[in-house]
């Protein structure tokens, strides 16, 4: 006869959850399953998933996975030029002036806009060695 897995139950913040002792998360990336011992498995979700499960079942994704696509989107290694957190926050600024462009009528604030567009569009240049617009037409 086959063993019968053991189940522990623990308490996250979205409610009481039943896990056996080598719990298979699958990776949102890959969709790979990878076992994970109970015991680790919590001490995950509290420290990175602030402590709800559900949230854990729809992030989760292994280091690998994360790594290579953050170098397929250009975040290699070894790039003098490598994107980091700074390029995600002009690249987010760059988006947010688009959006005001899309949806502002007024003149002086059209052209207050574009000037800190072209600030952004500089900074990218200098910081990364890419235009920003080439960039986000790649994305």
């Amino acid at each position: 006869m086959a063993r019968k897995k053991k189940l522990f139950t623990y308490e996250f913040s979205d409610g009481e959850q039943t896990i056996a002792s080598s719990y298979k998360a699958k990776c949102n990336i890959t969709g790979e399953l990878i076992p994970i011992y109970h015991k680790f498995l919590v001490k995950l979700i509290k420290k990175d998933y602030k402590n709800n499960f559900d949230l854990f079942k729809t992030t989760f994704a292994k280091k690998e996975a994360v790594q290579k696509q953050k170098e397929d989107a250009g975040y290699g290694e070894g790039d003098p030029y490598k994107l980091n957190a700074y390029s995600e926050y002009l690249v987010a600024s760059y988006r947010a002036c688009e959006k005001v462009l899309e949806d502002n009528f007024n003149a002086e604030a059209i052209l207050k806009t574009k000037k800190e567009m072209d600030f952004i569009k500089n900074c990218f240049l200098h910081r990364f060695n890419r235009d920003i617009d080439v960039f986000l037409k790649e994305k």
